[in-house]
């Protein structure tokens, strides 16, 4: 297929093309992430992703680089889409709602790592592909993708933590309840970190599996297991919300929005979610938690349900859980729990606030830029 520089492996060559995006897809001594693209893409699937950008494109301009049939182009990134490693510009598909197919006048990029193509391809593949991506995070993936900032995944605090002078004037990617009446339906889709977790033995997680996404959908997008009405939707968000988990948004939060808004996200936990076990939480809010120790009983609960592990016990005189403002993702899950009111959520400095990139291309070009930065 490919007429181009064969000197070189495919899966090599696109193994450096995703490293070079601001995602990354770092290399390893052990090649495994070479095993992750050999399990799941076939090499010519390969070979013409190795020519694609994060900057969409025409097929006919992707497969001239290539050096085949423009035809053949459309072909194999159609084939991509669902798998995240191709990312097609246009009308989303929806359940029972197919998108147009792709043609000449569809625009291609490509997809990253995370959050891309590994959670697409863990929702469908098995115990062989969660094994390698253990390895490939415990090996060094995991400090390159998860620790430069802004992170792939970023705060929101949850409903009910934020007072209500705060609400009046917070930033519109933060509203979860405006984005419920925007919509009358939600695809809910079940955690990969989750299900890599059970896949793989190890899943301790008391946490429901279907719990991220809630992504709006049209009003005639049939209900089903994992489309829910505004009533289905609200009601498991609080569920979570009450059970301690950390909402986190992708790519800056307007991810196929028109204007700044939440569209939707993960619900993480701090046992199964990778970003938390992996050590590098997700983009702070821009709030932080302050503690009144006046109001503290020292019940636990903070100490309990925080993801970061902001609390801790033991280290007062008086007894007291202790809280280390470095820690805090500004998440809220403590305050909420907090009986006394002895915890709430205040906006951080002008110094230390987080401009929010509007789309995932400004985030791909302020992680760039830091990245370029710390060389």
């Amino acid at each position: 297929m490919d007429n181009k520089d064969n000197s070189i492996d495919v899966y090599e060559r696109l193994a450096n093309v995703l490293d070079a995006t601001p995602q990354g897809f770092p290399r390893m001594k052990s090649g495994v992430e070479l095993k992750l693209l050999r399990l799941v893409f076939t090499p010519e699937e390969v070979s013409l992703a190795s020519y694609l950008t994060t900057i969409y494109e025409y097929p006919a301009d992707i497969a001239r680089r290539a050096g085949i049939e423009e035809e053949a182009a459309i072909v194999i990134l159609s084939g991509l889409i669902s798998r995240k490693l191709v990312r097609m510009k246009g009308p989303p598909s929806y359940p029972g709602m197919p998108a147009p197919p792709p043609g000449k006048d569809s625009l291609f990029r490509l997809g990253p790592f995370m959050i891309g193509w590994y959670e697409a391809v863990m929702r469908i593949e098995g115990k062989e592909f969660a094994e390698l991506f253990h390895q490939y995070m415990e090996e060094g993936g995991s400090e390159r993708i998860l620790a430069p900032r802004p992170g792939v995944l970023g705060v929101v605090p949850v409903r009910g933590s934020l007072k209500p002078e705060l609400i009046a004037t917070m930033e519109p990617h933060l509203d979860i309840d405006a984005h419920l009446k925007r919509h009358e339906r939600f695809l809910v889709m079940d955690c990969v970190c989750k299900r890599e977790m059970e896949v793989l033995g190890k899943d301790d997680s008391r946490y429901p599996l279907k719990r991220c996404g809630f992504l709006g959908l049209p009003a005639s997008v049939p209900l089903g297991e994992h489309v829910l009405d505004r009533e289905e939707a609200d009601q498991l968000l609080r569920k979570l919300e009450q059970m301690g988990h950390v909402s986190n948004a992708a790519y800056g939060f307007q991810v196929s929005a028109e204007s700044p808004q939440y569209v939707g996200g993960c619900n993480c936990d701090r046992y199964a979610c990778g970003v938390f076990n992996n050590h590098y939480p997700s983009q702070p809010s821009n709030y932080r938690v302050v503690k009144d120790y006046d109001k503290c009983t020292a019940c636990g609960i903070c100490i309990d349900r925080c993801p970061t592990y902001t609390h801790t016990d033991g280290s007062r005189d008086d007894g007291l859980p202790e809280y280390n403002r470095d820690k805090c993702i500004g998440c809220g899950v403590c305050v909420i729990a907090c009986d006394p009111e002895a915890l709430e959520l205040e906006p951080v400095s002008a110094a230390e606030w987080f401009y929010t990139p509007k789309s995932m291309e400004e985030w791909e070009e302020m992680r760039a830029k830091n990245l370029e930065m710390e060389k």
